[in-house]
Formats: C-alpha cells, structure tokens, sequence
C-alpha cells in the first residue's frame, strides 16, 4: 500500500516528466514522413504510405495530361532539377509553417530548388479549397515555368492554373477538363472586374478579398477562351504578341478585337458542370510507387527544413535547426540548415556551421558554395580585401564544379561570386551560370543572374527575353522591371559611346 504522504510528491514528479515530454515533443517533431520518387519530382507526406502512392498517382496523371495538352516530351523531366512537393495533413499545417491565413498550397521556385507544399485535404468541394485543387495549381505553375520560356501575363498564367486546377480523374483515367472552379464562383457573382485592369494587373497590387477577385476573373476568362477552337487560336495570338512586347490592351485588341465585346462574354459565360472535354491519359503500366519511410532523425530534418523554407517563425525555426544540431552534431545536413538559418543574421556562426559540414561531408558541393556565399559576402564588406583574397575562395568552387554538377545553387555560385566583387566573370562562369538557368529556369533569382549573364554575352534578345518574362510574372515583376531598367541603360550608353 503506497504511503499518503508519498503520493504527492510521486504525482507532481509524475506530471513533470509529463510536461518535459510535452514540450520536447512538438506536433513538428512528432510527424513522421515518407518518401517517392516521379521522373523530376521528390515527394514527402507526413501520412500513410498508401496516402502517398495515391498522391503519386494524382500527380503523374496530371503531369501526364499537361504533357499531352501541351506538346511537351515526358523525357524532358529527367532533364532539369527535381522539384520537392511536401503533402501535410490539412491547410492549416500550411498556414502555420507559412504564417499565411487562408493558404491551402504554396510554389517557391527557390534557388535552393524549388518546392511545393500542398494539404492532403480532400480532393474535391465545391465549397472550398482543396489540397488537390491546390496541388494542381501549384504544379501547373511550375510546369509552365519550367517548359514554356515566355513572357506570358498574370491574368493567363494564374487563369490557366485555377483552369487546370480543377480538373478531375475518373477510375478508368480518363481526365475531366474545363470543371467549374466552384471555390472562385462565389467571386465571380460579386461585382465584376473591368477586362482592362484584369488585363493589365499584377498580382502584388491586390489586398487578398481583390486578389481572390482577380483569381476568380482570370479563371473566368480562361476558361472561356479555351471553350471553343476559335478562341483557343485568338488566344495564342495574343500570347505571342504580349511575349514580344506589345502592350497588353494593344495586343488583346489586335487578338480579341472590340474588348467591350470581350467583357460581355466574359460576364455571360457559364462553365458546364459537366465540363467539355473527357481525355484518356495514358502513364504506362505504372506499378506503384515504391514509398520510403524515413528515420526519426530524417523525419526532424524534413521537419525543421520546413519550418526554414516555408518563411513563417524563422526565431522558431532558428530554434528548431539548432536543437537538431545538437540532438545529430555529426548530420552535415543539419549543419547546412544552421549555417542558411544564420547566413544573414551571424555570418561568422553561419560559415563556421558551413565548414563544420564541409568536413563531415567532403564530396558535397553544395556546402561547398554555401560557405563560399558566405565567405564572398564578408569580403565584401571588408574594404581591406583584394582580388587574390576572392580568386582563393573562388579556385574551391572552380575545382568543385565538374561536366557532372547538376545543382543549379553551386553552378550560380560562381558566376555569383563575379558580380559581388565586381568583376568581369570567366568563360567558366557564365557557362556555369548557362548551366544552371537551363537545369531551373523558373527560379526568379537564376532568370535575373541570367539577364545579367546575357547581357555580359552580348546576347541582347535573350537578355531582353528573359528579363520580360521576369517583368510579366505575377510575383517577380519588380525584378524584371528593374532588369529591363538596367539594360535600357546600358543600351543607352552603347549608343552615346558610337
């Protein structure tokens, strides 16, 4: 029989312990993840293996019919960087790790390798958001990134991602095209948009009850022009004239004619709910997908690279890499993540944490020129520095980067290095940077190195080209503007020196 008087001071001791496990174990360090592999695509899911083989499915369906759709060889996957899509639970994971309400999906074409981040949520509701509507749309925008160098504009880029998102898979995988989007109807019954601002805008310019408008009205009028033949041919005449330069009202009148006449169908357009065309799409035999489950101690890495990457609490997310350094000292990844988390905060704890990975892991390249970023931006800011300072950091990188190198963070890195000196890049440089806008050229960071990479070529068109397609983007146009700033400058200088 236990004695009173110990019961107490047993129970307290009891409910400690309990309170240490609580706060050791956070829902971030509790997840466990699995891990596939697509051609071009690295899946992660906090879920079921079985949830994960689905997810694949879905995804290599979809990828499918937008190759059909589209003309582009399923071979080209293989071709450029892997993109990371992370599957978790529902939107709110989403919104925490983000710090961003009302977010069912995120795309971040990072210089670090584009990722996505999409909820497991049910597939489909007409009254919501889904995490497959998300998936899609997220994943449409990098396929067009990825495959279609353009200048294309808002309106159209995020239209035809809502116009996509929205397509379904019967069990014999035939696709649905041209569903509602019945999460952006709501919108659409509210007042409508003018056809010159929907034509005209910029994602950046909205608050979010405006922005969901503009979704909801590109959509719209997608979805319409991709209703009929005639259309569709009109479309692509605007596309092309919009990608050479011409201004946006100009070029839908020369494509569309009276943009009045526009307006009214656009306003009295309805999408069938049936929708208007059944594709078959054909993925081969496709024998499942192998899923991996992850150690405890790859499991927390995910988990603490999420929290990085997503741009939510980075104090917490400072916390959390660090606990993992402490809890894994040996994990070079670990020291990585420490050494991104403080490179701008504590750049000497950051290039320290970035030699501590070098040499626990000497053939990886890409501690390798993180800790040369880090290094070349304390030259910097050292007045004091000389050029032999820079070419010593600059000959590791040199002797890293091989005919093999495929990661588009080390190839830039050199050609980095050139323009924070400054001085003019080597043969090896801006091949390297070539190298990597071809591997990840839906990165915003790669297409404006590129301009100035071009331009340094002598490669005006493609200087101009790309720095376009930066300026038409709905979230990078302020980069493009100022690149195509900076070469009229310098086409302005050419000028007055002949």
């Amino acid at each position: 029989m236990m004695h009173r008087s110990f019961f107490p001071t047993l129970m307290f001791r009891l409910i400690g312990a309990l309170l240490l496990t609580l706060s050791v174990m956070t829902p971030v360090q509790a997840r466990e993840w699995q891990r596939a592999e697509l051609p071009g695509v690295v899946l992660y899911s906090d879920g079921y293996p079985h949830e994960l083989q689905r997810w694949a499915l879905k995804l290599q369906l979809f990828d499918a019919l937008l190759r059909k759709q589209s003309g582009v060889a399923a071979s080209d996957a293989q071709s450029g960087s892997p993109l990371t899509i992370y599957l978790l639970d529902e939107g709110k994971d989403i919104e925490r790790l983000t710090g961003r309400e009302n977010l069912n999906g995120f795309y971040s074409p990072s210089s670090e390798g584009s990722f996505l981040l999409a909820s497991r949520a049910p597939a489909y509701h007409k009254d919501r958001m889904s995490g497959q509507i998300s998936l899609f749309h997220e994943y449409t925008h990098h396929f067009m990134y990825r495959h279609f160098a353009s200048a294309w504009p808002a309106w159209y880029r995020e239209g035809f991602a809502e116009y996509a998102s929205a397509i379904t898979f019967d069990v014999d995988r035939t696709a649905r095209l041209g569903l509602p989007n019945w999460p952006r109807l709501e919108h659409i019954d509210r007042a409508p948009m003018p056809i010159e601002q929907i034509l005209k805008a910029s994602v950046d310019e909205f608050k979010p009850d405006d922005k969901a408008r503009f979704y909801a009205w590109s959509w719209q009028l997608v979805h319409l022009l991709m209703s009929s033949p005639e259309d569709r041919s009109r479309l692509d005449r605007y596309l092309s004239l919009y990608s050479s330069g011409l201004d946006p009202i100009v070029a839908a009148r020369a494509a569309f004619g009276d943009l009045s006449g526009l307006q009214g169908r656009m306003l009295s357009h309805a999408a069938d709910p049936r929708g208007s065309a059944v594709i078959p799409v054909d993925i081969g035999n496709n024998a499942e997908v192998p899923v991996t489950a992850l150690s405890p101690e790859d499991s927390r890495l995910i988990d603490v690279r999420l929290m990085r990457i997503a741009g939510g609490d980075q104090k917490a997310a400072l916390k959390a890499v660090q606990a993992f350094v402490t809890a894994y000292p040996s994990n070079p990844q670990g020291r990585l993540e420490l050494a991104l988390a403080l490179k701008d905060s504590n750049p000497s704890e950051a290039r320290t944490s970035a030699l501590t990975a070098m040499s626990l892991a000497p053939g990886d390249a890409r501690a390798l020129a993180i800790w040369s970023e880090i290094a070349f931006r304390q030259l910097k800011s050292n007045p004091a520095s000389m050029p032999e300072d820079w070419d010593k950091i600059r000959s590791q990188l040199v002797a890293a980067i091989g005919p093999d190198t495929r990661d588009p963070m080390v190839l830039s890195s050199l050609f980095r290095s050139y323009l924070a000196e400054p001085r003019k890049p080597t043969a090896q440089a801006v091949a390297a940077m070539d190298e990597a806008l071809t591997l990840q050229p839906e990165s915003y960071e790669l297409r404006s190195l590129g301009v100035y990479s071009f331009a340094l070529q002598g490669r005006d068109r493609d200087a101009q080209r790309t720095a376009r397609i930066l300026a038409s983007d709905p979230h990078s146009g302020s980069l493009g503007t100022r690149a195509l700033e900076v070469l009229e400058r310098i086409e302005q200088r050419r000028v007055r020196a002949n």
